[in-house]
């Protein structure tokens, strides 16, 4: 017997039992699978079991009791406990719910997609179907993570590795320092306490063995990472009390984890005050930070609107930077630039193994939600039944065809499961009740919903509500493992302050027109504009709306975090359409109206691999170790700011005058900094 077959029919046994079933009746049942030795068939038992209770079958095993003069002992599953009640949502907690786990699965790096895609599955299925509702705010959320198509696969084993507190072994290759000091690869045993989408990138964050310390690493620097498989099930650390991977792995660059907490004295130009709250979360001008490498490109990338005052080494840091690139720009740039041709792709990581137990426990897992799918919608085509199940068509005819073979011994035509597809196509289901619902969610799932709303919750009352009724509804056990992994991973960027991200994506939901006071530079002077939403979306570490301009008469993004106020017009408009997250996977969020001026960036040869990897075709190296990139800029702002974010390594080479503003914004940020 098929080991995914002999699950089902234990599942289904037990499930129809009234009494709890002894060991020697598995055995009687189950003579080819538990027979033989007793300690062999016990040990095979309780790996049944603990798989079992990692799909969410809460089974376990009752001590003997006497009763009505027999004594009663063995194996049981509780119906009450195995079955996922209605979680009763609202149709707006249904609709932010799943608008959240829709655009995390979007994304296309969870690292939970297939416990996220389940715990949708089970909640639609157990619930009074506000799919309707649900749909339409899916597609009014929107997270897009351009980048390397191997992230997946390394996300998925490090998010399995965190939830099993199992040791990975990495290889990692260490960007330079602002300080000249050359990348580095080292082989480190790292307990990944969690992980969090941070500044645009993955991070790790865990006890380092080489270091004896707690650091960050971000995944798409692990050339390698194999993850400890001695002891499956059983842990190899303890995560601390409390600990919040978003929290430790820090909302902004200079808060990443890398020394103890500094302050920092930050200055602002008269008119950029706002600078302060919008970017740097301060409104004295004092910081705390971690990492000063994270934070001098950005002071840098400001120009004259933001300095350093204090301390005496972050302020020599960031002048010695603009001193760098000063002497640079004060020669020709040599060799000129070319146009660009195709680069080299660099070399991608290649994604852990699948591994073979996983697609066993998949398939368990996604055959528990056919039955109830079927009962849900009787007589429904199979090509119907399988969308719903996001599943393929031939697959979902086998998971049926094995289906027709579960039941509860001995087996007998009465005794199986009565699910078949007929001669047009359509899947019918008569049985018990022992399959009719989905299964309890399980802890990971949980906290996949979580992780996948988590970030989005604060602005939007409806996800916390949701969360807290459908973890309520978990079974003790698994209730007590989402706590210790609550706040384990951090899959989204923090929503900008206030409650305008909600307030935005119920609007693109509604059709309803807004008015933003929108302060584009920062300066406190907002300016009106009136748009028609279709949708927000987190692009590569930044929340933006993106709507029609009735002023522009045009399609315009704008970031969330620019926006000051956010109010109804009163008026509607037509359904947009759905966003379509292909049209937006860019390294960014800039569509060219065909007026932009070329500017061509040099990176220096410490700076040259990040440039392949960020531009792609648009890069190419030239003599020396350096790269050139072509990038489009509405005017030399954009340019300019890039270039200076670099701190020294990358200057503007062309056109003249781009390469000219460049030598005037660095000048003038010098000025600051003057005695």
């Amino acid at each position: 017997m098929d080991k995914t077959e002999r699950l089902l029919d234990l599942v289904a046994l037990l499930l129809d039992a009234r009494e709890p079933v002894s060991f020697a009746e598995l055995r009687e049942v189950f003579s080819d699978e538990y027979g033989g030795p007793r300690a062999s068939a016990e040990r095979k038992l309780e790996r049944d079991k603990a798989e079992l209770l990692q799909l969410g079958v809460p089974i376990e095993y009752v001590e003997p009791q006497r009763l009505d003069e027999r004594e009663l002992g063995g194996y049981r599953i509780d119906r009450k406990a195995f079955f996922l009640p209605d979680p009763k949502l609202l149709p707006e907690e249904s609709a932010a719910l799943y608008a959240a786990g829709a655009a995390a699965l979007a994304a296309h790096d969870f690292p939970f997609a297939q416990d996220l895609a389940f715990a949708l599955r089970k909640i639609s299925l157990a619930g009074s179907g506000e799919t309707a509702v649900a749909s339409a705010a899916a597609r009014r959320l929107l997270i897009v993570r351009p980048g390397d198509p191997s992230l997946p696969g390394k996300l998925h084993a490090l998010g399995t590795a965190v939830a099993r507190r199992k040791r990975v072994h990495v290889v990692y290759q260490s960007p330079a320092t602002l300080d000249g000091k050359p990348p580095e690869r080292t082989e480190r045993d790292v307990d990944p306490y969690g992980l969090a989408f941070r500044g645009g990138s993955w991070r790790m964050v865990g006890y380092c063995h080489l270091r004896k310390a707690l650091r960050t690493f971000l995944v798409a620097r692990m050339e390698s990472m194999e993850v400890n498989e001695q002891k499956p099930n059983t842990p190899d650390f303890e995560a601390p009390e409390g600990f919040d991977a978003g929290a430790v792995a820090g909302r902004r660059p200079w808060q990443w984890l890398a020394t103890a907490p500094q302050t920092v004295k930050l200055v602002f130009a008269p008119g950029s005050e706002p600078l302060g709250e919008r970017i740097f979360d301060t409104k004295d001008g004092n910081l705390q930070v971690r990492y000063l490498d994270g934070l001098i490109p950005q002071v840098l990338s400001l120009g004259d609107r933001v300095w350093i005052e204090s301390p005496r080494y972050a302020r020599e840091k960031a002048v010695n930077a603009l001193q760098s690139l000063k002497a640079r720009l004060a020669k020709d740039p040599s060799p000129p630039p070319q146009p660009p041709r195709a680069a080299e792709t660099p070399p991608q990581t290649k994604p852990p193994r699948p591994d073979v137990r996983d697609d066993n426990r998949e398939r368990l897992r996604r055959l528990l939600l056919v039955v109830p799918a079927a009962r849900r919608k009787p007589g429904a085509p199979l090509d119907e039944l399988a969308r719903e199940l996001g599943l393929d068509p031939a697959q979902l005819r086998a998971d049926i065809d094995l289906l027709g073979l579960i039941g509860r011994p001995p087996f007998s035509p009465d005794d199986l499961i009565d699910i078949s597809v007929d001669e047009r196509g359509r899947v019918t289901v008569a049985l018990d009740q022992s399959f009719s619902r989905p299964p309890q969610l399980t802890a990971v799932e949980a906290l996949a919903l979580a992780a996948a709303a988590e970030e989005v919750a604060p602005a939007d009352p409806a996800v916390t509500a949701a969360l807290t009724k459908l973890t309520e509804k978990l079974t003790p056990a698994a209730r007590s493992l989402y706590s210790a992994l609550a706040r384990r991973v951090a899959a989204s960027t923090p929503p900008p302050k206030g409650a305008f991200l909600a307030q935005l994506r119920k609007a693109a939901e509604q059709h309803k027109e807004i008015v933003l006071a929108y302060d584009k530079e920062g300066r406190g002077a907002a300016e009106g504009r009136t748009i028609r939403p279709q949708g927000v979306i987190e692009h590569a570490g930044v929340w933006y709306v993106i709507g029609h301009d009735t002023t522009r008469n045009a399609e315009r993004t704008f970031r969330v975090d620019r926006i000051m106020n956010v109010q109804e017009t009163g008026a509607t408009f037509p359904d947009p359409g759905p966003l379509d997250p292909a049209r937006f996977q860019r390294e960014q969020l800039f569509f060219p109206s065909g007026h932009e001026l070329p500017v061509v960036l040099r990176f220096s040869p410490a700076a040259s691999a990040w440039a392949l990897a960020r531009y792609g075709s648009r890069a190419q190296s030239i003599d020396g170790g350096a790269v050139d990139a072509v990038i489009e800029s509405a005017g030399t702002q954009y340019a300019v700011s890039q270039a200076l974010s670099l701190a020294g390594e990358a200057e503007i080479v062309a056109p003249p005058e781009a390469r000219q503003a460049l030598r005037d914004a660095v000048d003038h940020a010098l000025a600051r900094y003057a005695p």
